[in-house]
């Protein structure tokens, strides 16, 4: 559903967060165009200026602006292209049986073998990006890790004051569960990336159609008709 205008204008001014509870900035202004609908945001980050961000990773949820993160949001796309990919493949795979001509049947197939080989590309890409992503997580897992341990060093020695030390405590401990989250969102991503693309790219090459898979009939048995299926794999992913 488009984010219009009439939906974050009352947000301006107000904190936009992420998909795991964390503050991204203020939202200081956006585009739109004359429909109304949002073309894109601009959010202040601390004081270090603005952050344009596409209003495709923007949404409003219980009554928060959310902003999904860039890594998840291009692998979503993805995964909804190899998904629909794969279920073109299984239509045309039935279709084989309708009173079709094979030069009509194999043309659609020669165009989504194509388009499948830029998928796994952007697939690969977008793996890439999340892999990235979960290093960055480890460093600044091991950072908080750090920041935490010293904190508590200085409040044992009695160096900090206790109500400071509370203060500070919950606000590492607040960002470490945060990262916790994007981990195990970003390992979740990446299993349905991955089992997605083997679903769309199995037995395809660009140019040649897929090779439909026939059971093995022992040579003195006779061989059952196999029927037809249209069923598809379908790859749900939560955005939180």
């Amino acid at each position: 559903m488009p984010v219009t205008a009439e939906m974050i204008s009352g947000f301006v001014g107000r904190e936009v967060q992420d998909e795991y509870g964390r503050s991204v900035g203020v939202l200081v202004s956006f585009y739109s165009s004359v429909d109304g609908t949002v073309e894109a945001i601009e959010v202040k980050i601390a004081d270090r200026g603005v952050e344009k961000i596409e209003a495709a990773r923007v949404r409003v949820s219980d009554g928060k602006l959310v902003v999904t993160p860039a890594w998840k949001h291009r692998a979503v796309r993805v995964i909804e292209a190899l998904d629909r990919a794969y279920r073109r493949r299984k239509a045309i795979e039935t279709l084989e049986g309708e009173d079709i001509p094979s030069d009509v049947i194999s043309s659609f197939k020669i165009k989504l073998a194509d388009e499948i080989k830029k998928l796994k590309k952007e697939a690969e890409e977008a793996k890439s990006a999340i892999k990235s992503r979960l290093h960055s997580i480890e460093d600044e897992s091991l950072h908080l890790a750090r920041a935490l341990t010293s904190l508590k060093m200085l409040y044992f020695s009695g160096e900090v004051p206790e109500s400071n030390y509370t203060q500070s405590v919950n606000q590492l401990r607040r960002l470490r569960e945060s990262l916790a989250k994007e981990r195990e969102d970003a390992k979740k991503v990446m299993e349905k990336l991955e089992k997605t693309l083997q679903a769309a790219t199995s037995d395809v090459q660009a140019g040649k159609p897929a090779a439909v898979s026939r059971p093995v009939v022992p040579a003195a048995q006779t061989p059952s008709v196999p029927g037809k299926t249209g069923g598809a794999l379908v790859v749900h992913v939560e955005e939180g």
